[in-house]
């Protein structure tokens, strides 16, 4: 699947670096140019200014730029030759590599204009969570949450989908607003956390991955926990760059880690971890306490706690570092 190409007949600018582009943006003119920046959408200082700098040069003075910088134009490849006799029309296509490089998400352009964005699986990971992702916006469009996909298909039996683009700007929130876009994903039904399915789903993962030290510590808080919660679904990576602001409110994206019966309050949790983590960069010892504040809700820890078991179990899977969540887990239980 990697040695498919992306690219387009047009004439690019590799951010934030040639050797490690985030993104591939498509500047052959200055509308395309302005376009295309908008799939880069970065919360470090340094990397909007970045941003800034680079749409202003290429929108501004993009004759110059072209020929300061000899951006030559690619070669279009067979995707894009594929996409175009399916979409009957031509495209411009600027590339966003995903951090963890199990997909890539195409800002799609047909004739200097935003006409929707491809996500595209780069491996088997990738594809597993084009399936989760596709089955999350079908559920999620029946509830008015988002818009359903425009096209799902398959290109040499690898699955992707297209859907229209989210006008709007990506930006900080109240915590009042976020409150109020979690609690659209919420179901009728609530439980103890005992009888909870999504306690139980994080059980039957303990168990296959054998850490019998975790589940100590979950069945600690299942034990005390009286409190009933409600079965939601659950975006499962809730944070202010998967979120848009549009002129009809609050719209979230990126439905990879989706869970159909997800636990009240784990959304929530994310995305002030998130935030205290990678924004206000927080440490471990620190962390805890600025969430604990944040939800202001009974049983607090315990629910925090169940997050991070959650958490430490999804980094495993994917052979990723949890030393971080395991520190602010273990200083909750001190």
């Amino acid at each position: 699947m990697r040695d498919i190409s992306f690219f387009s007949e047009d004439r690019y600018v590799y951010l934030p670096s040639t050797k490690n582009p985030k993104v591939i943006l498509a500047v052959s003119n200055a509308e395309i140019a302005r376009n295309a920046h908008k799939l880069y959408n970065p919360f470090s200082f340094k990397a909007k200014v970045l941003k800034k700098i680079s749409r202003f040069l290429f929108v501004s003075f993009n004759g110059l730029m072209l020929n300061l910088i000899k951006v030559k134009p690619l070669e279009k490849s067979d995707f894009i030759n594929y996409l175009e006799n399916k979409l009957q029309t031509r495209l411009t296509v600027s590339i966003y590599h995903a951090t963890v490089k199990d997909k890539v998400v195409l800002q799609l352009q047909s004739g200097n204009q935003i006409c929707g964005y491809l996500k595209f699986p780069l491996n088997t990971i990738g594809q597993a969570n084009i399936e989760i992702e596709k089955n999350a916006i079908r559920l999620l469009s029946e509830k008015k949450i988002v818009k359903p996909c425009v096209v799902v298909d398959q290109y040499n039996n690898i699955p992707y989908f297209i859907m229209s683009e989210l006008k709007g700007q990506i930006e900080s929130l109240t915590d009042e607003a976020v409150v109020s876009l979690v609690s659209r994903f919420k179901k009728e039904k609530k439980f103890k956390l005992i009888e909870h399915p999504r306690v139980k789903e994080l059980y039957k993962e303990l168990k296959a991955l054998g850490l019998k030290s975790y589940k100590l510590k979950m069945d600690s808080i299942v034990r005390g926990s009286t409190v009933y919660y409600y079965e939601v679904f659950e975006h499962g990576d809730f944070a202010p760059w998967n979120i848009v602001k549009t002129d009809e409110g609050l719209v979230p994206f990126d439905f990879e880690f989706f869970v159909e019966n997800g636990i009240e309050y784990f959304d929530l949790i994310k995305y002030h971890f998130q935030v205290g983590r990678l924004l206000k960069k927080k440490k471990p010892e620190e962390l805890s306490g600025y969430i604990f504040n944040k939800l202001k809700i009974p049983e607090v820890s315990y629910i925090v706690s169940l997050f991070l078991v959650k958490e430490i179990i999804r980094l495993m899977k994917a052979e990723e570092p949890y030393q971080f969540q395991e520190n602010v887990l273990n200083h909750i239980c001190e």
